[in-house]
């Protein structure tokens, strides 16, 4: 592990999708294995033997990577778990990445994404190749509040006393799965809002329910004071804007999802490129001038209101570059 030929982000990532885990983080390229036809026990050993070959040299395909990180590898354990496994959702945004395998359905249905995903975690506690005291947890993929076994795996991993989960959901349905991770402060939410009013919601998302959402928002701020040493950790709820063009790239419409995030109790926000779809349909395309222009106007809006602003690591790895 001194060579530093190697990308931390393999070393110690791992992430579960639909067809098979990959081992970058950032889902651009990195070994894959499995379609899932072995026994949990027989995916956490090619799990493990990739991983000890990607700590003493990166694979060809990840050289020239944007996001390779050669920092320093203190542990061969995992540090960090996605979960992406699962396109079944209760919005219908145009942009999802997930859209061709939906061919854009929906349904607040409650089904289950793949039960091997959490034997396989399982297994690797038994083997002891995570370190779950510096362990992030992210999920995403479809919606959380339909993946039936999400309550299972969010018991699995506090029980581990795991550092952080952070999740990505509609907001649409309250889960009390989540109320337990912000009262015990291992973890927050992302809710991808992205309007500050009902008309602009339902255009983009193409669901009457932005009121549920705020509603739901302010039922998780209640939860995260619950916890006992840190009451005011409202960072663990976040509500975010993706930039869209033709929907929402406005500086009145920024102006209008703070207000209302204000009033639903909110204090920390997150401001992104639209980069899944986009990459898609506009590779190698400049990166348009709005999104440099509004992620400043949030930043000094939310400077002047007090409120704290995210702007995305990945759109800002973009936005450098300069192209999708």
């Amino acid at each position: 592990m001194e060579s530093k030929d190697y990308c931390k982000l393999l070393v110690n990532g791992l992430s579960f999708h639909q067809h098979n885990v990959r081992f970058c983080t950032t889902n651009q390229t990195g070994p894959i294995v499995s379609e899932y036809a072995e026994t949990p026990k027989e995916l956490v050993k090619k799990i493990l033997q990739i991983k000890k070959e990607a700590a003493s040299k990166i694979p060809d395909e990840c050289t020239n990577c944007i996001y390779k990180d050669e920092t320093s590898i203190v542990t061969d354990k995992i540090t960090r778990i996605d979960l992406f496994y699962w396109y079944h959702c209760n919005c219908r945004c145009f942009y999802c990445t997930y859209r061709d395998e939906t061919k854009g359905e929906y349904s607040d249905k409650v089904k289950y994404g793949n039960p091997k995903i959490y034997e396989t975690i399982k297994e690797l506690y038994k083997a002891n190749k995570i370190d779950n005291s510096n362990l992030e947890v992210i999920f995403g993929g479809g919606e959380i509040g339909v993946l039936k076994e999400f309550p299972k795996l969010i018991d699995l991993f506090l029980k581990h006393d795991v550092h952080n989960i952070w999740c990505e959901t509609s907001g649409i349905k309250h889960l009390r799965a989540l109320d337990k991770v912000l009262k015990k402060g291992k973890g927050g939410l992302t809710v991808a809002v992205c309007a500050g009013s009902a008309d602009v919601y339902k255009k983009i998302k193409q669901r009457d329910k932005y009121k549920q959402v705020m509603s739901t928002l302010k039922k998780y701020v209640k939860a995260t004071k619950k916890h006992k040493q840190n009451p005011n950790n409202l960072e663990r709820v976040i509500s975010k804007f993706i930039i869209l063009e033709g929907f929402n790239n406005n500086c009145e419409e920024i102006d209008k999802w703070l207000k209302e995030g204000v009033k639903a109790g909110l204090k920390y926000f997150e401001i992104s490129m639209e980069f899944c779809w986009g990459t898609k349909t506009k590779a190698g395309k400049k990166v348009e001038d709005y999104n440099y222009e509004l992620f400043d106007y949030a930043e000094n809006k939310c400077r002047e209101l007090g409120l704290i602003l995210h702007k995305n690591a990945t759109s800002l790895a973009l936005m450098k570059k300069g192209t999708y």
